[in-house]
């Protein structure tokens, strides 16, 4: 058996262990709502690439996809050559974030290429430590991070109707450039376009991006808990943005002249956080 090249995504589900301490209580016993909220979880994660479709008797698509969950960890991987696949797991990866937001919970995560063995029973190889190594160390935020060598990647696997101007301009369209230089999946102001209702779901969206970021900020504020104050300081900043976004007097303007005056309206009403929060 050798390596295959695989494009590899590494990702973390942050506060695992808190979310796990709460689900016994100080006498050993269970607590079913918190156990019930890990499941959900999970199912969130499990529906995105239809894993328990075979219970339905339906047929999964064939690829070299493979996609392995344990514990607060989740591994994705394909063949480099696959066609588009860097944008379409990009685009799920976004799904999962943003339904994880939805339930609370935040993730990291790294995304590499490079020599891998990823099977239904096995998984190891040089991407994959990369991969665990550039979430830990570099990844830092609530954030799934590339490299630009990804970006360029995609455009020498494109479908036939694709350039590879095109087909990088695709994958560019659902990231932003960090200060650090890293690429990330923009779950931000590039969220909208994702949800079922993208008019009138955005302002639900961000108000709950909102509130998990006031209380993670609230919630982080001992001294021992600075990591957390510094990954949320960072959300802060995007959210931030993102409100600056939506009430630009232009915009505005634009939604009232489409008779959106309630929305209009919505927009308006939301705070920005206190930059020294």
């Amino acid at each position: 058996m050798n390596y295959e090249n695989r494009v590899t995504v590494f990702i973390d589900i942050l506060g695992f262990k808190d979310m796990l301490s709460k689900t016994t209580d100080r006498k050993g016993e269970d607590n079913s709502e918190k156990i019930e909220e890990i499941f959900s979880a999970y199912r969130a994660i499990r529906d995105v690439w239809n894993l328990d479709e075979y219970k339905f008797g339906k047929t999964i698509p064939q690829n070299s996809k493979e996609i392995t969950t344990f514990s607060d960890c989740l591994v994705i991987s394909f063949k480099t050559e696959e066609k588009s696949e860097i944008f379409s797991t990009l685009l799920e990866i976004k799904w999962m974030i943003m339904r994880l937001i939805y339930m609370g919970i935040l993730c990291r995560g790294a995304i590499t290429y490079g020599k891998l063995i990823h099977t239904k029973e096995v998984l190891f190889g040089p991407a994959l430590a990369e991969a665990y190594i550039l979430e830990s160390k570099a990844a830092l935020y609530p954030r799934v991070i590339l490299h630009k060598d990804i970006i360029d990647l995609a455009g020498k696997a494109t479908m036939e109707h694709h350039t590879s101007k095109e087909e990088k301009e695709f994958v560019e369209s659902l990231l932003e450039k960090d200060s650090d230089g890293m690429y990330y999946i923009d779950y931000f102001a590039k969220a909208q376009e994702e949800l079922d209702d993208p008019q009138y779901g955005f302002p639900d969206y961000i108000e709950k991006i909102g509130k998990k970021i006031r209380k993670g900020l609230m919630g982080s504020s001992n001294v021992y808990k600075s990591d957390l104050k510094v990954k949320y300081r960072w959300m802060k900043e995007r959210y931030n943005k993102l409100i600056e976004n939506v009430q630009q007097e232009s915009f505005i303007n634009w939604l009232r002249n489409e008779g959106e005056y309630e929305l209009a309206e919505t927009y308006l009403t939301f705070k920005k956080i206190n930059p020294n929060a």
